[in-house]
């Protein structure tokens, strides 16, 4: 068996767990919430021998083109998610959509515009501060992604209790996800930049469109604890971050700049 066998029976996996999560969703019973939960999680088991196999093949951590970037995004993100259940009961709203965000940035992984081939990376790829600047972007990024789930499902609740809730897990998972992305979007963005190009910053359009989100998200957190922003405001803004982040991963590539030769 090689890489690509753990990686298509992934996604299937994932697959069969939005397809419980929605049944979930309909049904309104809990147990089918579980099972979704735990699938994604098995999805997650299922892809990680992928992962090994693909970086040994490589010679090199698999999070050099678009493919492995969005694969990285959902396998990262189905432990993420997992975990938000065990550790905050997500409801089955918040599970769905974030399992949905998930499969959504693997099904790119199968576009004919995106190679599955693996090759070796180019010399300037291959470097720890880049898998540094990566790892942790992703990581704030998956923390978004449940963000934005229970930021979308604010939207639907129709009790206060509800959406209280839903906007006290959009102010946690941005508070979680923001250092994460602040040290790998910037931080370590900024070191591997001056390793590959000689220089900590450029204003090529990733750069600028990835400090463009992280203000967006620092925004957020400001009018939470300076405004003191509370319910559909702070929603709102929360939407409009993720929008960007969105912009950031897939759209500013359409931009070009030097970023070309990285993951995305």
């Amino acid at each position: 068996m090689n890489s690509a066998f753990f990686y298509s029976g992934a996604f299937f996996i994932y697959l069969l767990a939005l397809i419980v999560e929605l049944f979930s969703l309909l049904s309104k019973k809990s147990f089918f919430h579980k099972i979704g939960m735990y699938t994604l999680f098995i999805g997650f088991l299922f892809q990680t021998p992928g992962l090994i196999l693909r970086g040994i093949e490589m010679n090199f951590i698999p999070i050099t083109n678009v493919y492995e970037a969005v694969t990285f995004v959902a396998w990262i993100g189905a432990v993420v998610v997992f975990y938000m259940y065990k550790t905050h009961k997500i409801p089955a709203s918040v599970g769905f959509i974030s399992t949905a965000v998930l499969v959504g940035f693997y099904a790119v992984s199968s576009s004919p515009l995106v190679s599955p081939e693996i090759a070796p990376p180019v010399p300037i790829l291959r470097s720890y501060w880049l898998v540094l600047h990566i790892s942790f972007a992703f990581l704030g990024e998956v923390f978004f992604i449940v963000s934005f789930a229970a930021a979308l499902a604010y939207l639907f609740s129709k009790t206060k209790e509800k959406r209280a809730r839903m906007d006290d897990l959009t102010y946690k998972t941005i508070l979680i996800g923001f250092p994460f992305f602040t040290l790998g979007a910037l931080v370590f963005g900024a070191i591997w930049a001056k390793f590959a190009w000689g220089r900590f910053w450029s204003w090529d359009p990733k750069e600028s469109w990835s400090l463009i989100t992280w203000l967006f998200y620092a925004g957020y957190l400001h009018s939470r604890y300076v405004l003191k922003w509370k319910g559909k405001k702070s929603i709102i803004l929360a939407l409009v971050a993720f929008a960007a982040m969105i912009f950031t991963f897939f759209g500013v590539d359409f931009l070009g700049g030097l970023h070309s030769t990285e993951v995305r």
